[in-house]
């Protein structure tokens, strides 16, 4: 499942259902949107650059 931060924004995966978001520790976690959960997938097939 794919949730997003509705304080910092930041999109993760979890298996379970996060209270905190692992960013900004703030508890403004919930499930992500149909449009945030494509901008996750298209990070996903970004190269990282260091």
């Amino acid at each position: 499942m794919i949730y997003a931060c509705d304080n910092c924004h930041f999109l993760f995966s979890r298996t379970t259902e996060p209270e905190q978001c692992p960013d900004c520790g703030k508890y403004a976690v919930r499930e992500a949107t149909e449009a945030e959960r494509q901008e996750y997938m298209e990070r996903l097939k970004e190269p990282q650059e260091i």
